[in-house]
């Protein structure tokens, strides 16, 4: 499929390679500041430190204790500025002019900027030789998003005021909800398309909301 974006492909591997020389993605617990709670407990702030196959838990302030049960499932979460590569995989619009609904697969690429909420979940299950620990990452962000993209201009989407097709440029803008499973980050967007060529004036999306599916590349 030639609208398929192999630029976010691209920029995934890179971003996968220089990570894995850094630190561990958003999806692995890593060292840092978090909040910590175990089953039955309040969130506490904590400082944690991570190896290879031990997590050593410091309380951020000398004077708290923090008992840890090791057969209770165990919550680290937190939360901050996020920074995203992301693009539309389609959009979906509704009737205009002429046109009946449309569901679009066209180049674009954004930049998203967003609050997240990290959150690292270590569950215990029981066996007949002791407690296997299993852990589950997700995430959730929530932001705008801006960036150029590619459009069909037709006679049809100008409600025939002009005879030429082409492909135009677009400005686009709008807000998405994000969710991390793992290393895929997507969820839902709301957007709108500006031409930026002659026909933008006639053109019937112009300024008009689109729906769609969002994929997004986390580089900060």
């Amino acid at each position: 499929m030639k609208t398929i974006h192999y630029w976010i492909l691209g920029m995934a591997l890179l971003q996968q390679a220089c990570g894995s020389l850094r630190h561990p993605p958003k999806y692995e617990l890593g060292t840092g500041y978090y909040k910590f709670k175990q089953e039955g407990s309040k969130f506490k702030p904590v400082f944690v430190e991570t190896s290879e196959d031990t997590v050593h838990i410091y309380p951020e302030f000398e004077d708290e204790k923090i008992s840890i049960i090791p057969t209770r499932d165990e919550v680290f979460q937190n939360t901050g500025f996020d920074v995203d590569l992301t693009t539309a995989i389609f959009k979906y619009r509704n009737a205009q002019e002429n046109l009946p609904r449309q569901l679009n697969y066209e180049f674009n690429g954004h930049l998203y900027l967003g609050y997240r909420i990290d959150r690292y979940q270590v569950h215990y299950s029981k066996t007949p030789i002791g407690f296997v620990k299993n852990s589950v990452y997700h995430g959730i962000t929530f932001g705008a998003f801006g960036g150029l993209g590619a459009t069909a201009v037709t006679p049809w989407s100008t409600n025939y005021q002009m005879m030429d097709e082409y492909h135009g440029l677009i400005v686009t803008h709008g807000f998405a909800t994000m969710v991390g499973l793992g290393r895929i980050t997507s969820g839902l967007a709301i957007g709108w398309d500006y031409l930026t060529d002659r026909d933008k004036a006639i053109w019937i999306y112009q300024g008009t909301p689109w729906f769609g599916i969002i994929f997004g590349l986390n580089i900060n």
